[in-house]
């Protein structure tokens, strides 16, 4: 659960926009590019740059606000105030058009259901009959000797008692 998520990155570090394949570019609010100093300056505003263009094609994670890409230099402190402002802004714009309260709303009923589905999985995995069945279900779809809805179909039906 975040109010802001922000993507902290570096340069040289392979392919610099690797974040895209996993999907993490598309949760940030802001990506901010670090060790923006020195020798390595020019590459982190580079490096940036890219991000920038690529957010472009990227729909905002959060409705209302465009996800911006900064660098920073956590040695020298230069970006840093400027990225404070940018999460007071947010933090500003969000609570003005009550989207801050509807994240919050929604990460709450979120994580009910998630902490729901963790107990229920785990009590399913550790029933007794399933535990005992499960082997031979799986490796009969495997097999190929049923498919995988049944299978599944008779493991919880186990799992309920019938």
């Amino acid at each position: 659960m975040t109010d802001f998520f922000l993507l902290l990155v570096l340069t040289g570090a392979g392919d610099e926009l690797q974040g895209i394949k996993k999907g993490v570019m598309e949760l940030a609010d802001a990506i901010v590019v670090n060790k923006a100093d020195g020798d390595n300056k020019a590459r982190a505003l580079a490096t940036c740059h890219d991000y920038h263009r690529t957010l472009h094609y990227l729909a905002p994670a959060t409705e209302g606000w465009s996800t911006q890409a900064r660098t920073c230099s956590s040695r020298t402190g230069e970006g840093i105030a400027d990225i404070w402002r940018m999460v007071g802004d947010f933090r500003h714009q969000m609570t003005a058009s009550g989207m801050l309260g509807s994240r919050r709303r929604a990460q709450t009923r979120d994580w009910v259901r998630a902490m729901i589905e963790d107990d229920l999985k785990a009590r399913f995995f550790h029933h007794p009959a399933v535990k005992s069945l499960l082997p031979q279900i799986e490796e009969a779809v495997v097999a190929g000797d049923i498919p995988a809805t049944v299978a599944a179909q008779a493991l919880l039906k186990v799992f309920e008692g019938n």
